[in-house]
């Protein structure tokens, strides 16, 4: 057999006669005929062998007809390879001069893939259907011209287009990634067929044909500068590969296979010559007739067959292809949606949506959205923005987005240390902006110490704060922490910030709070500032990660959705072949089964026929199950459905039930100048029926345009009824044609919402057009049928709305049946009054006073005033009765009444900041050089930021064009009309909070503006700390709004000791705040310390000075007194509690006798100690101190008779018991005695108490003689003596007495039910009616300090566990029982323990006084109780505190509610008066 690759069938030279009786053998696949077999047996073995090889492909070991029709199909597509593109394939062969075949395939593809040429026909991506014409190629104007002028870049071109079809004039200019050719005009497989066709190898080298050249690119005159812009791109040529010799021999042919002998040929055929002529002639011309005449007719069949498909295929195109939705001609009425008519004006209501929807899908990243409690209500959210008010929903909003900002930016901060770089400031916006964010940074490390996210916020603060962080929004960091953020917050830089963008684009918004609050800036700009804050948050890694979370869980909700609809038809294929085979078997067993049998048999395969179906509906509804159980999770994360035709935006809330329609002005394109015209609604109904499948509608198209088949024809001709149920069979299942005649008017433009083609009445391309509905909903299941309905399923837009709504719709169905219409429909004035009504109702609970009950109205710049006037008295109070400090005032009445009244009235010549800056040179100067630096000052060179002048990080606003847009109807102006007086009334402020803070002493501050421990000796340390607060004063002076001002009082608040108050003291030893008229306060550290804790305990008050063992120990302070002192003290009368009862109104007289004596006493005494510490703290002029101290005297006599503004005594310099002079000079002694061991020095106290004197009577510490046999202490009262034994003391124990005498431990008259109490707690409780009334008189007076300071009450309203009083009723076994009922009750649980600030943030904002009944329980374990009014008015504040924090309707409310009326029910059983909150306000008081 003949080998591949070799030549083809050569023609014979002679024409053969045959006759037409003459026996041959024909080939029909050569058109061959010979005489012999032998000849024609060889040519067929020839033929039908594997030796071809295809021209054109180069495909071998193929036959004969393979090969041939292999290179039919290959021509055939070489034909299809585009006419433009092959002059650009010749030029580009001709100049790469490469030598292997697939190189050059691969480089000519990449090259036309990278371009477009001109006179070439493309199509655009948004329409496919046109087709341009490429006319000329242009780069990009941004972009500089290349300098070899060889254009690699090939992206970066822009071609200007002619579309072939309408105005010619029309042309455009599109990027590159915007055009594109069709897959059949270039492919790789016809490409390589061309280049094969018409390239040749010259001397090793692949070059083009030269008649291929000649009529592709020299005849049409084309080169590349023709076709293309700039030179030819240069390509490295290949070496040449010259062919070997062996290969140069020509090819044998394949004719002494297939010719027979021409001697045998020559004699058959010279006998028939003469006779076959004459036949072969006629027979040749009825062939070329016949062959003429059928291919005429398959060229007719052909022609008409495309045109055929052509039409079908552009009718499919039509009707399946989606377009653009404002192209489209076969659009059907939308219908008309509910207009949301709200107080809200309606360019707010996005944003109030927008705000609700952010705060509930991240509820769980925001800090303090505990406030809202679930979520922000759409009662709040009006309220925040139509009310002006201070401490609003507005404020709380403002808290919750800034803290959560400073949250976020904390933990950014321990993942990677931030630090805030200072650049040249560059001449470019948003650099310059950005090199300038630093000095808010720096003003507020400068002036407060603090960073910017550590300053102290609440609803006063707030706008200061807001305003010094959009100003330092977007600074420069380090390149770490650049790193990082690109890293971990998705390529986020400083640049990108939200801040920095406002910043530049509405600085007025930034300036207006520096003079105004944020509640007063109109609403438009305080949404800006919003959507600011919701920006940034959305930039951090914390908000990322939760976004890409949720992505994830869609897109496997997704897939597992695509999963299960997977494995639900594959089960129902196999319960189908299940079903089939039970049938199946069933018949052939009922066939070879006996008669008798058949009905058994049939029951059976009808009782496994119905077990197969139940157990496949048993999987349907599981499956049904988890298919909404994902479609749940996928409308779970669902809030944008999609646009209709008209660029309307439907969003599906959580926040709010409904589906909102959003039609903004925001359209994404521009009016058309032609819009297509609309067709009949009957021919879009007959459309609807028509079948969606593509291979469907193609069958139906093809049958209904058939040819001239009478079968084909009679199929077409049918009726309407069969042909709808045709279409019905191919397509599934379809809705019933609706036979309606055409209503008598087509809709119009308007009512299809589809362009008008005038700009200026579009509704869909003209913002201000009267009919455009911005904000509108639905809800009903039959608004949502009609919505489907209408939508278009071939519009780019409607359709993938139209999936959303078909995929979700029950879902939809679901959420939005509860949509609170009259919330959002507000048609009458009597509707939005009671909708109004309704919100102060609902709010007014928490938000009552959030002007602080002020009057609604009000301007809030006089109510900033009033409430900073209060906050600033009641700091000052603070102050001076809890000895930290007094203001260095002539007349301190008059300087509160002044401040309160508003005439304000320092009394003095202020000063302030590095080296003490008057006032009066301070209003001299500006404000730019008014802390210059003091030369001769040394108090001006302290600090880092001493020597440089006050700057307002404000003051580096970049100029801006930026105005305040005018306000609307519907909006309020929010800046006051007394704007000029406020600068003054701030100043005053600012110069009474410089006052109280300059009177506060120095060593009562905490860091940073005081030492972390007092130490006069590090001169250094204080010196920073008193530069750091001299930048406090010089911002506080400068401050020009009342925001600035409270910012600077709330820094200065926190940095107060207030554990150091005298309000506030604790006992040092025993840390409890209880016996206040036993503890001694330290004139240096203001610490208290019982007298009964000292060891040794002290009878009496000390002389003088007296300083805690701390003080002593660290300082070098002494206590002890000279010998003047000891024998002045020695002549005096010795005073001691007496034990004997007295008449009871005598008592009482002379109680309130000495109780007055005291008190002046008392006052002279504190007169004195607080003219030491004044004269230590005063850095002043003598005269200052002379008149200071002259005004201390004066003031400090009548300080304890008046109750001025309620201030509580100090009543620690001096005892309350009342003492009595008497009587033997053997008791004087051992009172002189103890006296003596009262002043012994601290070291005698250090050794004593390394080992614990603990009595062991009572088991209270302080025991005063010591057993010399077996060393155990014990009280003096314990044992019934009076006073220390003067021999060596033995106990009971250690004695050989078979039995106590306890019947002689009842020494004052006791009832004999009392001799198991410790003796200690009796005889303290038994003492003379004197120390009982002076007791109670204490505590009266403790009373009266209640109204007026709640820190004082709190302290002294304790009770000791070492002090029982038996005449008080206190019924602990009743008290114990009552809390065991209570605790146990099931509603308890929410009040058996405190409330932790991490759980609810804002509990102790609103609570001021917490409590619970674990701590009833232990404060009555403990013995803080005396009477049984004391234990119940505990549990009444356990429920008034739940009754104030919490919502009726709450289950903790409700918990409350029923536990209380649990408890009055106990409380009426045991007769015990308890008094019902306003919770079961009902029920009467028992």
């Amino acid at each position: 057999m003949p080998i591949c690759k070799r030549d083809g069938f050569e023609k014979e030279g002679k024409n053969e006669t045959f006759h037409d009786n003459d026996e041959v053998f024909c080939c029909y696949i050569t058109k061959r005929i010979f005489r012999d077999y032998e000849s024609y047996f060889r040519h067929v073995m020839v033929i039908n062998s594997t030796v071809w090889q295809c021209e054109a492909t180069g495909k071998e070991n193929l036959t004969f007809e393979e090969a041939v029709k292999s290179e039919r199909a290959a021509r055939k597509k070489m034909e299809q390879f585009k006419q433009s593109l092959r002059a650009p394939v010749l030029l580009v062969v001709e100049h790469a001069r490469q030598s292997a075949v697939n190189t050059l395939n691969l480089m000519v593809a990449k090259f036309l893939r990278k371009r477009y040429f001109i006179g070439e026909e493309v199509t655009v991506q948004a329409k496919k259907n046109t087709i341009y014409t490429v006319v000329g190629i242009s780069l990009d104007k941004n972009l500089p011209e290349p300098g070899n002028g060889i254009y690699e870049d090939t992206d970066s071109l822009v071609y200007r287009l002619r579309p072939n079809k309408g105005d010619p004039s029309l042309e455009v200019e599109l990027p590159f990634k915007q055009l594109r050719r069709s897959r059949t005009e270039f492919n790789m497989e016809n490409l390589s067929m061309f280049i094969k066709s018409n390239v040749t190898r010259v001397e090793g080298l692949l070059r083009p044909k030269p008649e291929a050249y000649k009529q592709f690119v020299t005849d049409p005159g084309v080169s590349f500068s023709t076709i293309f812009i700039g030179k030819m791109p240069r390509y490295s040529p290949a070496k040449i590969k010259k062919p070997d010799a062996k290969d140069a021999k020509k090819q044998s042919t394949l004719n002494k296979y297939i010719v027979a002998d021409e001697a045998t040929a020559a004699k058959s055929k010279a006998k028939a010559k003469s006779d076959a002529k004459s036949l072969a002639e006629e027979m040749e011309r009825v062939k070329r007739e016949k062959e003429a005449k059928l291919i005429e007719m398959e060229r007719q069949k052909a022609e008409k067959k495309a045109q055929l498909m052509e039409r079908v295929e552009s009718e499919c195109n039509l009707l399946l292809q989606k377009t653009d939705d404002l192209e489209r001609t076969d659009q059907k009425r939308l219908p008309r949606y509910r207009q949301i008519v709200t107080v809200l004006p309606e360019r707010l209501l996005g944003d109030a949506f927008m705000v609700r929807e952010f705060m509930h899908t991240y509820a769980g990243l925001l800090s303090g959205i505990e406030v809202f409690r679930q979520n922000l209500s759409f009662y709040e959210m009006t309220r925040a923005l139509t009310t002006r008010e201070i401490a609003g929903p507005l404020s709380d909003i403002l808290l919750v987005l800034l803290g959560t900002i400073f949250d976020l930016q904390k933990e950014e901060e321990e993942e990677s240390a931030v630090y805030y770089l200072t650049r040249s400031a560059q001449a470019h916006e948003p650099y310059n902006s950005m090199s300038q964010a630093i000095k808010s940074h720096i003003y507020a490390k400068r002036h407060f110490s603090f960073k910017v996210n550590e300053l102290p916020l609440d609803a006063l603060t707030i706008s200061e704060v807001l305003r010094l962080h959009l100003l330092g929004s977007g600074a420069i960091v380090n390149e770490r922490a650049e790193r990082w953020r690109v890293m971990y917050r998705n390529g986020y830089s400083s640049r990108e910030d939200p801040g920095l963008e406002l910043r530049l684009h509405h600085p007025h918004i930034l300036r207006s709070l520096k003079t105004h609050s944020i509640y007063q800036l109109k609403f438009r700009d305080i949404v800006h500032l919003i959507r600011c804050l919701m920006s940034q948050i959305l930039t951090y890694s914390g908000t990322i990660n939760l976004i890409e979370e949720r992505m994830e869980q869609t897109a496997k909700a997704k897939q597992d959705l695509r999963a299960l609809v997977v494995a639900e038809n594959r089960r129902l294929a196999t319960v189908e072949i299940n079903r089939k085979k039970l049938t199946q078997t069933h018949h052939l067993e009922s066939i070879a089964a006996e008669p008798e049998k058949k009905e058994a048999m049939a029951e059976k395969f009808n009782k496994s026929i119905a077990e197969l179906h139940a157990q496949s509906d048993q999987h349907h509804r599981k499956h049904e199950q988890q298919m909404l159980k994902l479609h749940s999770q996928l409308f779970n994360f669902l809030v944008f459905l999609g646009m209709d035709r008209c660029y309307r935006k439907y969003y599906v809330l959580e926040s709010m039930p409904g589906i909102f329609i959003e039609h903004s002005p925001d359209s994404l394109d521009t009016c058309m100048e032609q819009p297509p015209a609309n067709k009949s609604q009957l021919e879009i109904r007959q459309q609807a029926t028509l079948p969606k499948n593509r291979k469907d509608l193609r069958i139906y198209l093809l049958k209904l345009y058939g040819d001239g088949d009478t079968k084909t024809k009679r199929k077409a001709k049918q009726s309407q009824e069969n042909k709808e149920n045709q279409e019905h069979r191919l397509n599934g299942s379809a809705e019933p044609m609706e036979l309606d005649s055409d209503s008598p008017e087509a809709p119009t433009q308007f009512e299809l919402m589809m362009c008008s083609g005038d700009k200026k009445n579009c509704i869909v391309h003209d913002p201000k057009n009267g009919h455009r509905q911005i904000w509108s909903y639905i809800y009903k299941p039959e608004e949502i049928d009609e919505l489907i309905r209408s939508l278009n399923p071939n519009g780019l837009r409607e359709s993938e709305l139209l999936q959303e709504l078909t995929v979700l719709r029950s879902l939809i169905e679901q959420h939005v049946k509860t949509c609170p219409v009259e919330l959002l429909t507000l048609e009458n004035e009597a509707m939005r009054k009671k909708f109004l009504a309704t919100m102060a109702s609902e709010t007014n609970r928490k938000y009552g006073e959030a002007n602080f009950g002020l009057p609604n109205g009000t301007d809030l710049s006089e109510v900033m005033r009033l409430h900073l006037v209060d906050r600033l008295v009641q700091f000052e109070s603070d102050i001076y009765t809890g000895d930290l400090g007094r203001l260095k005032v002539k007349d301190m009445e008059k300087w509160r009444k002044d401040l309160i009244g508003g005439n304000y009235d320092p009394q003095c010549k202020l000063q302030w900041g590095p080296g003490g800056k008057l006032e009066d040179e301070a209003a001299n100067s500006s404000d730019n050089d008014s802390h210059d630096t003091h030369e001769g000052d040394d108090g001006a060179l302290l600090g880092k930021f001493a020597r440089m002048p006050y700057r307002d990080p404000g003051l580096y606003l970049a100029a801006s064009a930026d105005t305040e847009s005018p306000p609307d109807s519907d909006d309020e102006n929010g800046l006051p009309a007394n704007a000029v007086s406020i600068p003054m009334e701030v100043h005053n402020m600012a110069s009474a909070l410089l006052q109280v803070e300059q009177a506060i002493g120095k060593r009562f501050l905490k860091e940073p503006y005081g030492m972390k421990k007092w130490d006069p000796k590090q001169e250094a340390q204080r010196l920073a700390c008193e530069s750091r607060l001299h930048q406090w004063e010089v911002s506080l002076m400068e401050s020009t709004s009342f925001a600035q001002v409270f910012l600077h009082l709330n820094i200065l608040h926190d940095c107060v000791q207030w554990r150091r108050s005298t309000n506030k003291s604790l006992c040092k030893v025993c840390r409890r705040g209880s016996d206040p008229e036993k503890m001694l306060l330290c004139d240096e550290c203001n610490a208290g310390t019982h007298m009964f804790c000292l060891k040794p305990k002290l009878r009496s008050v000390p002389q003088g000075n007296w300083y805690c063992n701390d003080c002593v120990k660290s300082l070098g302070l002494n206590n002890g007194q000279n010998d003047k002192d000891k024998k002045q003290a020695a002549k005096k009368k010795r005073k001691f509690i007496v034990e004997e009862e007295v008449d009871e109104p005598t008592d009482e007289k002379d109680e309130d006798e000495d109780e007055e004596e005291e008190e002046e006493g008392d006052g002279d005494g504190d007169g004195d100690g607080e003219e030491e510490e004044e004269d230590e703290e005063d850095d002043n002029t003598d005269e200052d101190n002379d008149e200071e101290v002259a005004d201390d005297k004066s003031m400090t006599s009548t300080r304890s008779s008046e109750k001025l503004n309620g201030r509580p005594r100090r009543q620690s310099r001096t005892g309350r018991t009342k003492e009595v002079e008497t009587v033997t000079e053997e008791e004087s002694e051992s009172v002189e005695a103890s006296d003596d061991s009262s002043l012994t020095a601290d070291e005698e106290t250090a050794e004593e108490s390394d080992e614990e004197k603990v009595c062991q009577k009572c088991f209270y510490d302080g025991g005063e003689i010591r057993c010399v046999q077996c060393r155990l202490f014990f009280h003096l009262e314990c044992v019934h003596l009076k006073r220390p034994p003067r021999t060596e003391y033995t106990c009971k124990m250690c004695k050989p007495m078979p039995k106590p005498r306890r019947r002689h431990s009842n020494m004052n008259g006791d009832d004999d039910d009392d001799e198991d109490e410790p003796q200690a707690k009796r005889s303290r409780s038994s003492r003379s009616s004197v120390r009982l009334s002076v007791d109670k008189s204490a505590r009266q007076s403790n009373g009266n300090n209640n109204n007026n300071n709640n820190s004082a009450n709190n302290n002294n309203h304790r009770r000791s566990g070492r002090r029982t009083n038996d005449n008080l009723p206190l019924n602990s076994a009743a008290l114990y029982d009552l809390l065991e009922q209570i605790m146990k009750h099931k509603a308890a649980w929410p009040f058996l323990r405190p409330v932790l600030t991490s759980e609810v943030p804002d509990y102790h904002q609103i609570i001021k006084t917490p409590m619970d009944l674990a701590r009833i329980k232990s404060k009555l374990n403990m013995g803080a109780y005396q009477l049984n009014e004391e234990l119940l008015s505990d549990i009444q504040l356990v429920f008034r505190n739940c009754d104030l924090y919490n919502v009726e309707g709450n289950e903790i409310y409700d918990a409350g509610c029923q536990l209380e009326r649990f408890v009055i029910e106990r409380c009426k059983n045991m007769q015990l008066p308890f008094r019902p909150s306003d919770m079961n306000g009902e029920i009467e008081t028992c």
